[in-house]
């Protein structure tokens, strides 16, 4: 049944939820590719993943947001996947809320509860990976505290990093929750979209198979979450190198995870002088932080955009036993297009050229063009199914990325 509206009639699955997922799919590329603001960005896509769990089951909504959130990561690579993350895991479970009736409160306080878990994990593996430790992210607080004549203990910063976002989580879910209600509110009447064709299958391009690219990846992560030694610094960096020369990879990503790995280690820098542990220790933590997005931003070059979405099919195939991971793959093969982003993000600056700035009517313009992109999408050919075969050169590279590690075991 419609908010506010007539019964609809069912369509199949994947053609209702592609065109919202295809929605999602622009709004969270965005999200991570604005600056600032990236949650509000985010909020158009939420609320298409929203319509979906509303109208299609909690299934369908998580299957369409995980798809989203591959298709993101096929086509930008890791960099900031953080930042549309809370409302992908949140917005499927939002709409089934709003589906059967609970009240705005009830969701803004379930929101809030998955909103504060999911930072404060992103704010742990800052904290203990990026900033080096507790030891460090408290004494860079305590040394600001001194500059204001009063000290801050380990006690204390934590205190004041969980009301933090404590106070962020309630003000960032009741703006979700209001979006969301009023989008689905004003959703109009669902219309059939054309069914997705049969994949044609090619050979992958790469000069590496995208499986061996991705396990080689979390070698090396593996790796760099285990120490900050030199030796191992430095022998990651050298395979890095050297897997970067022999990849071809694309380097349409390669300017924002340059970008980003400059940001964290500067940022596991400031941490670690802030906090007095001496500006040796405070390199090697910046230099494990460049490392990791370096890593990640190799993933993406070397794998490619099609290598990426293909290692992504297979993985949610091999997880047919989890809900929504069949969703996914189905959903994954009828947005698996990049040549529609721009055409989706030249109807959203027409749907809000003219358009008063103040909230409401920016909101309800944004919404609109949510709904109308998404009943819009037509399902092209899926992105081609690729051939992919185990080689020696592959079982090599990831033979290399494991070699550092033996300088733990000297």
């Amino acid at each position: 049944m419609a908010i506010g509206g007539a019964p609809e009639a069912l369509v199949p699955p994947t053609e209702e939820t592609a065109g919202p997922a295809h929605v999602a799919t622009v709004s969270f590329l965005a999200s991570r590719a604005v600056p600032s603001g990236g949650f509000f960005v985010a909020l158009a896509g939420g609320t298409a993943l929203a319509r979906v769990a509303q109208r299609r089951g909690a299934r369908e909504g998580y299957g369409a947001s995980v798809a989203a959130m591959l298709e993101t990561l096929a086509i930008m690579g890791p960099a900031r996947f953080s930042v549309p993350f809370t409302q992908a895991v949140s917005a499927p479970l939002l709409g089934r809320l709003e589906a059967r009736g609970w009240a705005a409160a009830a969701q803004v306080l379930v929101c809030t509860a998955m909103r504060v878990l999911s930072n404060a994990a992103g704010v742990a593996f800052f904290v203990w990976v990026i900033a080096g430790g507790l030891d460090a992210y408290a004494g860079s607080y305590d040394a600001l505290a001194g500059r204001l004549g009063f000290s801050l203990s380990e006690q204390g910063t934590l205190l004041i990093t969980a009301l933090g976002l404590l106070l962020w989580g309630i003000f960032a879910s009741v703006v979700q929750v209001s979006v969301y209600r009023r989008g689905l509110q004003r959703w109009p009447p669902a219309g059939a979209l054309a069914a997705p064709a049969t994949p044609a299958a090619e050979p992958h391009h790469g000069r590496f198979d995208p499986r061996a690219v991705a396990l080689a990846t979390a070698v090396a992560f593996a790796l760099l979450l285990v120490s900050t030694e030199w030796a191992l610094l430095a022998a990651v960096a050298g395979w890095l190198a050297l897997a970067w020369v022999l990849a071809r990879p694309d380097r349409g990503t390669v300017p924002t995870g340059l970008v980003l790995a400059a940001l964290l280690a500067g940022g596991a820098l400031a941490f670690t002088l802030g906090a007095g542990l001496g500006l040796e220790q405070a390199l090697r933590r910046a230099s494990r932080a460049a490392l990791l997005v370096l890593v990640a931003t190799w993933l993406r070059a070397a794998a490619g955009a099609d290598g990426v979405r293909e290692v992504s099919r297979r993985g949610l195939g091999h997880l047919g036993w989890l809900p929504c991971a069949p969703e996914a793959a189905r959903v994954l093969d009828a947005i698996g297009s990049e040549g529609r982003l721009t055409a989706a993000g030249r109807s959203l600056l027409d749907a809000i050229e003219g358009v008063s700035r103040r909230p409401v009517p920016l909101v309800d313009a944004v919404l609109g063009w949510v709904a109308g992109e998404a009943s819009r999408y037509r399902t092209g050919p899926p992105a081609p199914v690729l051939w992919l075969r185990i080689r020696s050169q592959d079982l090599l590279l990831v033979v290399v990325a494991a070699a550092p590690g033996a300088v733990l075991l000297s």
